[in-house]
């Protein structure tokens, strides 16, 4: 399900199939990135949306490929897609565990040059999104993850441009969502409870599902891994969402 709001239409007539040129574009008999095969791609999906969830998943599944050029050429492709989609692809990325997918690798320890690919999308990702309290918290969650482990990461130009650029905010949001200025959830509390909406919701069920997942995976016998600080932050947050979804449920109810 696409971001609430989103103006997708009905799905489309029978376009080509991008994520039958994602193989293509991660070919192990490539010398170098098929730009023109990655910006096929970009191109149907920005005529064509429906096809993003399918691109994703063809994506992250290159990346459990155990070739490193493989990997390095989905991480190309995924840049590229980032770049020039736009939205739909953030939401995908987040939402088929990408991310984790992309940490997972790093947590291999494998090929440096893939490692300091993934390192320098997670920082610039994190960078350009924000916070926990941003629209998909997943990006600050992944590069928090990495960043506790004690993983330096690379120094990026000062001259390179962003990894993708974040598009501007209007009083009407496309997505439904709003987007947030810094500051912690709590303190946008009251101004926020009455414009609830879906993409809210969906945002903090991925928070809950994320703690849920952390904690599933905790060692029993490690009695300080619960002070994790990925973990600590998760729980204020879930605390914060608690408080705003129960101030919802009782505006949402005096309204009646």
């Amino acid at each position: 399900m696409y971001p609430s709001g989103a103006m997708v239409g009905a799905a489309p007539a029978a376009r080509p199939s991008a994520s039958s040129r994602v193989e293509k574009a991660t070919s192990h008999l490539l010398m170098g990135p098929d730009w023109a095969v990655n910006l096929e791609i970009c191109d149907i999906l920005n005529a064509d949306v429906w096809q993003t969830k399918d691109v994703v998943k063809a994506v992250k599944k290159r990346l459990q490929n155990k070739d490193p050029k493989v990997q390095f050429f989905a991480l190309t492709l995924l840049e590229t897609m980032m770049k020039n989609c736009g939205e739909y692809v953030q939401f995908e990325v987040a939402e088929q565990h990408v991310l984790q997918e992309m940490v997972k690798i790093i947590q291999k320890k494998n090929d440096m040059q893939v490692r300091d690919k993934i390192l320098l999308l997670l920082d610039s990702w994190q960078e350009a999104f924000g916070g926990p309290g941003s629209k998909y918290p997943q990006y600050h969650w992944a590069y928090l993850e990495v960043k506790t482990t004690g993983v330096v990461f690379p120094k990026r130009p000062m001259d390179a441009p962003p990894i993708f650029t974040p598009p501007a905010t209007h009083n009407s949001e496309t997505y439904g969502s709003p987007r947030y200025s810094a500051g912690s959830l709590s303190d946008r509390m009251s101004s926020d409870v009455e414009t609830l909406s879906l993409g809210d919701l969906n945002k903090i069920r991925n928070v809950t599902d994320l703690l849920n997942d952390m904690v599933y995976a905790l060692n029993p016998s490690d009695r300080m891994a619960i002070n994790d600080e990925i973990i600590t932050d998760l729980v204020t947050q879930c605390r914060s969402n608690q408080q705003k979804l129960l101030q919802f449920v009782s505006s949402s109810g005096n309204s009646y």
